[in-house]
């Protein structure tokens, strides 16, 4: 019969703890565990940004809604995208409505955005498509080495 060594052990030992560490990372040993998610703010109408007062800290961002191109949905888009961040960052990007969306569901699967209700999520879409559509590529700018 072989005999465990102390090696044996502690093989066992690290193999069964990097199991149990890849488990619990991914939620598996933690079922009802707790998430806080970003409050949102949905004003009636035209609001300055409101942030909990009960939390006692601010936003993550100092932007207001004017900081966003004018348009038709400004105002849910920057209150439901402005609650986790900036606006420097739906600024930076150049998407179809196909990319505006499957981002959206992204944020919804992997950094836990709160659900936002269809209509919105359509009036959401159709200002960042409408506002920031995909880039247009100058003469010559297909040039790597330029």
């Amino acid at each position: 019969m072989r005999e465990i060594t102390v090696t044996h052990v502690v093989v066992i030992t690290l193999a069964a703890t990097f199991i149990l560490l890849g488990l619990d990372r991914a939620g598996e040993l933690r079922p009802n565990r707790l998430v806080y998610v970003l409050p949102v703010a949905k004003p009636a109408a035209v609001a300055a940004p409101q942030h909990d007062p009960d939390k006692g800290k601010p936003p993550p961002h100092n932007d207001k809604p004017e900081d966003l191109p004018d348009g038709k949905g400004r105002d849910v888009t920057f209150y439901t995208c402005t609650a986790c961040h900036g606006v420097a960052l739906i600024k930076a990007q150049g998407l179809t409505r196909e990319l505006w969306d499957s981002t959206f569901d992204l944020m919804l699967e992997k950094h836990r955005m709160p659900p936002v209700p269809a209509a919105e999520r359509g009036e959401i879409l159709d200002y960042l498509a409408a506002t920031f559509p995909p880039r247009r590529r100058g003469r010559g700018d297909d040039n790597p080495f330029k």
